[in-house]
């Protein structure tokens, strides 16, 4: 069987179409799945942020082996001088990133009706606050990179800061 050139490039022509369809349809798999994540995590804070302060909310997002568990904690209330309400919820999101799993520590803020108004990245877990009191985050363990966490706080009674 004789190929010719024209037949040859059909044939590439046909098959990189082929990796490609192959290609875009396994990116939005894996889009679809971290997006499925992020609405479990939303689900989940908003089951906190109605329930008792304190307890702590800790489920598999990923269902991968090896890979941490999801942790929400609602904090409790806080009231700045100028009148204003929040709630404070620290959450800790184990997603699905190609083969390995990744995660993001923040403490959000929503008002008093659950909307959200914003958060504050903090980096690993360890650096998220384990509790609120008085207006103030309070931290229950010192750290690696900081052995002075346990007599620090954070107040917000004077408003919700800049940055952590």
């Amino acid at each position: 069987m004789l190929w010719t050139l024209a037949a040859i490039s059909k044939m590439i022509r046909h098959l990189t179409i082929l990796v490609l369809c192959f290609l875009l349809t396994s990116s939005f798999i894996g889009k679809d799945r971290e997006l499925s994540e992020y609405s479990r995590l939303k689900n989940l804070e908003y089951q906190a942020l109605r329930n008792k302060v304190g307890k702590v909310y800790l489920r598999d997002l990923t269902h991968k082996e090896g890979c941490n568990k999801t942790r929400v904690q609602y904090l409790g209330n806080a009231h700045t001088k100028n009148g204003k309400s929040y709630k404070i919820l620290t959450s800790f999101f184990v997603f699905s990133a190609s083969a390995t799993c990744h995660g993001t520590s923040r403490i959000k803020i929503f008002d008093m009706k659950n909307r959200y108004i914003g958060e504050y990245n903090v980096g690993m877990p360890e650096a998220l606050p384990d509790a609120l009191n008085d207006f103030k985050l309070l931290y229950f363990r010192n750290s690696d990179d900081c052995n002075l966490r346990t007599t620090r706080s954070i107040d917000l009674h004077k408003g919700l800061p800049k940055i952590f």
